[in-house]
């Protein structure tokens, strides 16, 4: 088939041979894993899976801290101490994000907010990817392609083509 030809249906053996053929780098696959880490702030398990991986995460873990100390504030409840730690880390950030504020119960959307003034990547690369699958799935629906679709994202499972 050249590659203008439009299959009208895959199966889903066929798909799934065509993903035991692909080869996704073991060094890819664990730079995924380390920017989750990183951007999620789980600092030990970085620590730890830098070790046993070799992978150098594309920041130093120690500013992970005042982020770590930031959400366990928010978690507890401490609110104001976890203003006044943003304030002294970033002076201006709750002024150039007045709603910020009324977000505070919700600890990622500060750990996101201090990561986007940072210029840090604040959304996980596999969540990216998640959402792409999800678009790309949408748009073969829309086309009333079949193909074996993916049901369950939290445990992988193909369904054949409906």
């Amino acid at each position: 088939m050249s590659y203008t030809e439009k299959p009208d249906e895959i199966t889903k053996d066929e798909w799934m041979e065509k993903l035991n053929n692909l080869h996704v780098q073991r060094a890819d696959r664990n730079r995924l894993i380390m920017n989750y880490l990183v951007t999620e702030g789980f600092k030990e398990a970085a620590e730890k899976f830098r070790m046993e991986s070799g992978i150098e995460p594309s920041v130093d873990l120690e500013t992970l801290d005042e982020r770590i100390k930031i959400r366990e504030m928010i978690l507890k409840g401490q609110i104001q101490e976890a203003i006044a730690l943003i304030n002294s880390l970033h002076p201006e950030l709750l002024d150039t994000n007045r709603y910020l504020y009324f977000h505070l119960q919700v600890w990622s959307e500060v750990n996101q907010a201090v990561l986007d003034y940072e210029n840090r990547e604040s959304t996980p690369k596999l969540a990216k990817l998640l959402k792409l699958l999800l678009w790309a799935q949408n748009e073969l629906d829309q086309k009333k392609v079949k193909y074996p679709k993916m049901t369950d994202l939290s445990k992988g499972v193909i369904e054949e083509p409906k």
